[in-house]
């Protein structure tokens, strides 16, 4: 019995000292042109190196994939499908399925999220670039190539059958993305991190001390709450980041398909939902839609969300409100 209590003492002891979790960081500039940051609890910087380099290695194989400006050797992309003149092009699995989800989301939301507005959104892109507001003329024109009914997809290959159209992933693209470097380190063993590109985060498990804290910007400066998480994914859209000032008025990047113009309803709206490629497409979704009927697109997904308004009033659904801090 003594050697038998002696034995389990012992054990005891070397689960007491099994290394804690550190917190360990990276932060990547090479995927999606924006800063992507990773953060992970891991019992060593081996096991975390190993970790970040399959979430960079998810990250830039699907940025890769939808970019729409560059070609990459190798690999036909969004780009090459965008300049493909109406041919029918095999594209990879990745493509077909975030296509797919953009087709079934311009269905759900009326039009608001439109994959096929790409015409349009080259052309404010090259204002904002320029300083300049776009010719009405050529806005209209470009509007006429942006039917996503002329998106025809079959298992492994899509053509636009308006050469004049081009697709464009902002709306969806870096949440589908997130999610699935996300997957990846879970099927990889890691359950504790929060990977964070370009106001899309997603978070798995938890910190030591409590779920993950992700403050709000306030599009004025500062935060406007913090949110805690756990196994969610949080994003948000404003008008705050990408824009350029004329004559004194805001031209942001968001544009609403309706009115061929940046959206005009809100300053910002953030989402929260454990799915991150939802998350990403609701909030491009709300921001171009009024309250009434932001919150029945949201009834059906199980997500919460935050509108700021153009004179800074802040609407929160009960379900947002139980995650601040």
């Amino acid at each position: 019995m003594k050697k038998l209590l002696a034995v389990l003492a012992c054990a005891v002891f070397l689960a007491g000292c099994s290394p804690a979790p550190k917190r360990y960081n990276a932060v990547y500039t090479d995927v999606f042109d924006t800063v992507t940051e990773f953060t992970a609890y891991c019992s060593s910087q081996e096991e975390f190196d190993g970790m970040s380099e399959r979430v960079h290695g998810e990250l830039l194989r699907l940025h890769e994939i939808f970019d729409i400006y560059n070609e990459y050797p190798g690999i036909v992309n969004a780009c090459s499908l965008n300049g493909a003149g109406g041919a029918e092009t095999e594209v990879p699995d990745d493509l077909i399925e975030l296509i797919n989800m953009g087709i079934d989301w311009h269905k759900k939301t009326g039009g608001q999220l439109n994959i096929a507005l790409g015409s349009v959104l080259s052309l404010w892109h090259e204002c904002r670039e320029n300083g300049t507001l776009p010719d009405e003329n050529e806005l209209l024109k470009r509007a006429g190539h942006c039917d996503i009914e002329k998106i025809a997809v079959t298992e492994n290959s899509v053509t636009l059958t308006d050469p004049g159209m081009s697709l464009d992933f902002g709306a969806i693209a870096k949440g589908y993305a997130v999610g699935r470097a996300a997957e990846i380190l879970k099927e990889n063993g890691l359950e504790d991190f929060a990977i964070s590109c370009g106001g899309n985060v997603v978070t798995s498990g938890k910190k030591p001390y409590g779920k993950w804290e992700i403050g709000i910007e306030n599009p004025d400066g500062g935060l406007i709450t913090t949110v805690s998480v756990s196994d969610e994914a949080v994003v948000t859209s404003g008008d705050y980041q990408r824009f350029v000032m004329i004559d004194g008025k805001r031209y942001h990047h968001i544009i609403d398909p309706k009115t061929l113009y940046p959206a005009e309803k809100w300053r910002s709206v953030t989402v929260i939902c454990p799915d991150s490629a939802l998350a990403d497409a609701l909030s491009t979704s709300l921001f171009c839609l009024d309250l009434e009927d932001g919150m029945k697109l949201l009834e059906d997904c199980k997500a919460e969300a935050m509108w700021v308004s153009q004179d800074g009033e802040v609407t929160k659904t009960p379900g947002f409100e139980d995650h601040e801090k």
